[in-house]
């Protein structure tokens, strides 16, 4: 792997932060409010995405119960004309890659709107607010459809903004930053741990409206989290800080700058298409064709994601661990390279689960091959998303922090509606096929980033420079 050579360091972009507010294991108080209502927002998120093709393709969907979901005639004519969406599986397949697509286009609106217009606070208040209501309205199945459309415009209010709070607490050389993004990452996967148990068992074993209903009170306690830490997050507008920012002038090396990290997230999107694949169409597969009986109790199918929550956690502490010995060792890959062994991993997960199809034959599969797959699926995460977070942090230009990580989520929307797409295919295909088809797309991510790797580090090692005043 190629190794970072040692830059001077950037020149201060947003004012030096106060290293001796610890009150949060190491960090910011502040911190720990962004942390509590991050753990809140992934309970209610993946909570509704973890039964959301089962509930759409299962009941919702079906005729006698789709006519009573407001909108859903002219939604089922719009998925069709698009998608080519036909059957209950289909619409459902194609619904959860469009919503959860759309719903990670919307950071970037939201990301200009916090730098440019309200701030990033006002935004994330309002954005909590919008997920409240929608999360609450998705218990009843005549709002289902306007209630996806809230989830959507809140989550595209909050998602950047939230992330960009993370890195407005330090200061520009503050090493505390990128275990922060970690511990981010740790407090999502804390979500997603919880919700299979709580939202899924109930959706399944209880009725799906209170699995939903539960989702709704995980949203609720994130805006009172949030709220009671508010006034301790600045409520100015970020190109207030960046006006006298030295780098903050444009021209064409940021322009170059920009692209490339536009370029790291094709490696990134076709990853996401491959990983988010085992939140759509894999418990519709692990429901019929894997054994998942336990001594005599049969373990719920939502529970994978839990065991998916945890996995990342364990995951991402042991990168961190490894990254730091790294770097004590002169040994730090560059962020290209690190994104290179996730997409590996990756691709390596999904060979696991086309193995396990083949290999069952007509039969159904050991329940330890799915659980390989989800620990080289997680073990991959923090070595894709905190490192291009991370990334995104350290090079930006200046002033524009939050609009690019909306950028940054944008790899989320292409990889979600490839998601959705290929999982129309799972009624097509044989499920060995299927799944070999999302490792050779991880496999491209490696193979992107292995063949413009070089060209981005250089392009980021110029910037860096340039911005310290050595070129």
């Amino acid at each position: 792997m190629e190794r970072a050579e040692p830059l001077p360091p950037a020149a201060p972009r947003v004012p030096d932060r106060d290293h001796g507010d610890t009150a949060f294991f190491g960090h910011p108080k502040a911190f720990g409010h962004i942390f509590a209502t991050e753990i809140c927002l992934s309970f209610a998120y993946y909570g509704l995405i973890s039964i959301l093709t089962l509930y759409m393709s299962t009941y919702l969907f079906l005729p006698g119960t789709a006519e009573g979901v407001i909108g859903f005639e002219p939604f089922r004519r719009f998925l069709g004309a698009t998608f080519g969406a036909v059957s209950p599986l289909e619409l459902a397949s194609a619904t959860f890659g469009l919503v959860t697509g759309v719903f990670y286009a919307t950071p970037l609106i939201g990301g200009l709107i916090g730098d440019r217009w309200l701030g990033t606070r006002t935004c994330i208040v309002a954005g909590l607010v919008l997920l409240t209501f929608g999360h609450a309205l998705l218990a009843l199945e005549a709002t289902f459809l306007i209630a996806l459309g809230l989830i959507i415009i809140g989550g595209g209010l909050v998602k950047s903004n939230l992330l960009g709070q993370v890195g407005a607490l330090y200061g520009p050389e503050d090493p505390r930053r990128t275990g922060a993004y970690g511990l981010f990452l740790i407090a999502v996967n804390i979500g997603g741990f919880i919700t299979p148990l709580v939202v899924g068992t109930l959706g399944e074993k209880v009725g799906w409206s209170y699995g939903l209903a539960a989702a709704a009170v995980g949203m609720s306690l994130g805006l009172v989290a949030y709220l009671a830490g508010v006034k301790r997050f600045p409520a100015h507008r970020a190109k207030e800080a960046a006006v006298s920012a030295p780098g903050a002038t444009r021209g064409p090396a940021q322009g170059l700058v920009v692209a490339a990290l536009l370029l790291v997230l094709v490696g990134s999107m076709l990853n996401i298409g491959a990983y988010n694949q085992a939140f759509n169409i894999f418990p519709v597969w692990a429901r019929e064709h894997v054994d998942r009986t336990i001594g005599g109790f049969e373990v719920p199918v939502t529970w994978f994601s839990t065991l998916d929550g945890i996995l990342t956690i364990v995951a991402t502490a042991l990168a961190v661990r490894i990254w730091t010995w790294q770097s004590r060792g002169g040994r730090q890959p560059r962020e290209t390279s690190r994104v290179m062994v996730g997409t590996a991993l990756t691709a390596c997960a999904f060979l696991v689960l086309a193995l396990a199809a083949a290999t069952s034959g007509g039969g159904k599969a050991h329940i330890l091959l799915p659980i390989l797959f989800f620990m080289l699926a997680d073990a991959a995460l923090p070595w894709v998303d905190t490192v291009i977070m991370s990334l995104y942090s350290r090079v930006g230009p200046a002033g524009l922090a939050t609009t690019l990580l909306g950028v940054y989520y944008l790899s989320f929307t292409g990889g979600n509606l490839l998601v959705g797409r290929l999982g129309q295919a799972y009624e097509h295909m044989a499920p060995s096929a299927f799944w070999g088809l999302h490792a050779a797309m991880a496999g491209a991510g490696l193979i992107w980033l292995a063949l413009l790797g070089g060209w981005m580090n250089r392009v980021f090692d110029a910037s860096m420079r340039a911005r310290a005043g050595e070129i």
